[in-house]
Formats: structure tokens, C-alpha cells, sequence
């Protein structure tokens, strides 16, 4: 298992930054099929023109910069995209991309600490990652945490990605795979693995469990409701993404294949 460098982590930043605002700077989907419906043929094709000129201008300075390479398939497929032709997954999945950006911050050392699971990390932060001649200093001089600041950061989001598959579960009426073994241990439902797991972590200083649950918007994360179990759930899987890839969990570093088993 190889680790991605230093170097390395700083340039698939800075690529994380264009991908970000890429698909922070398109219109909603739904928002422009509307405005689009109003439009004749001629502005509609006009529109659809600036809007590939606009997209060559975006990625240009990544080529410049010879971070081009450092792009995944799945972003080429979005860079290929235009302010028309980009569709709602490809926009939503770029935007949620803030979260797997804001640990490579906190790994290179942007940022001091990594914000909790149960608050999204503001795209302002994008601000503090540098572009064009100010990014090929901070790729140049990368540095990141000690592995085992970065693989502890990785045991916990791994942690909480098991806690997200786990109410899953239950959302699914799946039943709990008891047998004498699991009752003798004094499990006979997921609610009896999760209180065993929150104090658990307790005991290791790793959060400060909430009716014996993990702590999620003030309450415990069973009580989370469906829109904020959402919102919890997808910042956990892509800080679980960014963290397995910068613990060499990815094939020879390929992003875009990074696991996120739990």
C-alpha cells in the first residue's frame, strides 16, 4: 500500500478546487431548463456556444499549470460538460466534492482542525486554497500531517460511515443477524451494537456520545431526521473517500477508485 505524496495531495487539491467551482458557478439544473424554455432557437444556441468558450477558459489554467494530468476520468467527464450539458448528478456530486477538498486542507495543513461530521464544510473555504502561480508554490513546498495524525482522522471517518451504514439498516427493516453467540455478548439489535460502539469510542476520547449514540446536530443520531441524516451521511463518505485515498487505499492512487468499506 502506497501513500500519495505530499506533492501529490496538494495537486489533486488544487484540481478538487476547479472541479468544485465548476459546478458551483452552473445555474441548478432545474432552474435553467426553465430560464432555457423561454429563449428562441438562436439564444439558446448562443448561450450553448459561450457556454463551451466559458468552459475552455475554466480549465485552461490547470493545462498551464500541468495539473491536467492530475484530473480523474470522472472529472474529465465534467470538464467536458458546458453550463448546459452538465447534468444534476455530475453538479451535485462536484459540489459535495467541498467535503473530501476540506481534508486534504486539513491534511496539508490549510486548515487546523477538521469542522465535525454533523456540519458541512463551507465552500468559502475554497478561497484558501491558491491558484495559478500561488498554487505551483504551494504544490512545491506540500507538506502533510504525520501518518498517524491522518490515520487516526481515517479510523474515525471510517467509524462514522459505519454508523451511516448501520441506520441504513434499520431504515431497511433489515433484521439484526442474532444468534447465541451476538445475545450471550448482549446483542439482539443494531441499537445494541451502536450503544456498545459509542461507548466504546468514548472510552478512547474519540466524541462525547449522546444517549449512548453518536453525537449528530445536538442529539443523538438515531433521532436525526431523514434530510439530516442525508446531509450527515454525505459528508461522511466523502471525508471516508478523501482519507483512504491519502492512506493509500486507492490502486496505485487513482482517485476516482478509492473504497470506502466499512
Amino acid at each position: 500500500m502506497s501513500r500519495p505524496s505530499a506533492e501529490q495531495a496538494a495537486r489533486r487539491l488544487v484540481v478538487l478546487k476547479y472541479v468544485i467551482v465548476y459546478a458551483l458557478t452552473a445555474p441548478p439544473r432545474d432552474r435553467l431548463a426553465k430560464l432555457l424554455e423561454n429563449w428562441s432557437v438562436e439564444d439558446q444556441e448562443k448561450f450553448a456556444a459561450d457556454g463551451e468558450a466559458r468552459r475552455d477558459q475554466f480549465w485552461r489554467p490547470l493545462q498551464r499549470m500541468g495539473l491536467w494530468e492530475d484530473v480523474s476520468p470522472t472529472e474529465r467527464e465534467l470538464a467536458r460538460s458546458t453550463i448546459v450539458t452538465m447534468t444534476s448528478g455530475q453538479q451535485v456530486n462536484a459540489t459535495w466534492r467541498i467535503e473530501s477538498a476540506v481534508v486534504l486542507m486539513w491534511a496539508l495543513g490549510v486548515i487546523r482542525h477538521l469542522p465535525p461530521y454533523d456540519i458541512p464544510a463551507s465552500h468559502d473555504l475554497l478561497k484558501e486554497i491558491p491558484s495559478n502561480d500561488d498554487a505551483r508554490r504551494f504544490v512545491s513546498s506540500a507538506c502533510l500531517r504525520e501518518e498517524s495524525e491522518i490515520d487516526r482522522a481515517r479510523s474515525d471517518a471510517e467509524w462514522w460511515h459505519w454508523r451511516s451504514r448501520t441506520r441504513q439498516l434499520v431504515e431497511e427493516g433489515r433484521e439484526f443477524p442474532a444468534d447465541e453467540r451476538t445475545r450471550a455478548a448482549g446483542f439482539s439489535t443494531y441499537d445494541d451494537v451502536v450503544r456498545f460502539t459509542a461507548k466504546k469510542l468514548a472510552k478512547e476520547g474519540r466524541m462525547v456520545p449522546i444517549a449512548e449514540d453518536f453525537p449528530a446536530r445536538g442529539k443523538a443520531y438515531r433521532e436525526l431526521s431523514a434530510e439530516e441524516w442525508a446531509e450527515v451521511r454525505s459528508i461522511t463518505i466523502e471525508r471516508h473517500f478523501a482519507l483512504n485515498w491519502l492512506s493509500g487505499y486507492a490502486p496505485y492512487n487513482r482517485w476516482d477508485e478509492t473504497p470506502t468499506d466499512t
